[in-house]
């Protein structure tokens, strides 16, 4: 078993996680083979499979991004209301964040984002 590696997820360790969800890798196995968190497992797949292999490596962003109304209500909607998963809307609308999903959809049931 490794070490927790929670804090320092270097490009190394997460080129590793890439290579084994490409293989087919689910959350358990992941989870076990690299002693990582089972949530973090699941939330790295659905960003490979939402937005691929950048969204698992940082592709740049700090983690700062605000998305515009129109996409916020639009990825929202295309889930609630179109029946889309969370992966799918994720992907059509470049959602990379699951962070910024769950606040999307929020904001969404509640309808703060239906008033600008």
């Amino acid at each position: 078993m490794r070490e927790d590696r929670r804090s320092r997820y270097d490009d190394g360790f997460r080129r590793e996680a890439l290579a084994l969800i490409k293989a087919g890798a689910g959350r358990d196995a992941l989870a076990r083979r690299l002693a990582m968190p089972r949530q973090t497992a699941e939330k790295w797949i659905i960003l490979y499979r939402s937005g691929g292999e950048e969204a698992i490596m940082g592709g740049g962003s700090n983690g700062s991004r605000r998305y515009n109304w129109e996409t916020t209500v639009a990825a929202a909607r295309d889930h609630v209301e179109n029946g889309l998963t969370k992966t799918e809307a994720m992907a059509r609308h470049g959602i990379a964040s699951i962070v910024d999903w769950q606040r999307c959809v929020g904001q969404f049931l509640r309808g703060r984002v239906l008033v600008r």
